[in-house]
């Protein structure tokens, strides 16, 4: 399966694409873990649950795709 990155047109690999999703994870936890500003909260936590989420679909195609 190819995977298509939003911000370009360039295709990579299931493998790459759990890669950026869990650096991408590491990222807003990072950001959640830092934010103090009440407004923000708000969106640290959702980009957060974002990430966890589409890390989880990765994981569950790369399970899907890995041979028994």
């Amino acid at each position: 399966m190819v995977w298509i990155k939003h911000s370009s047109l360039e295709t990579y690999s299931l493998e790459q694409a759990v890669q950026d999703a869990i650096a991408e994870w590491s990222t807003a936890k990072e950001y959640f873990d830092q934010v103090i500003e009440p407004e923000l909260v708000e969106y640290a936590i959702l980009r957060l649950e974002a990430a966890e989420k589409r890390v989880s679909f990765l994981l569950k195609k790369a399970r899907e795709v890995e041979p028994p």
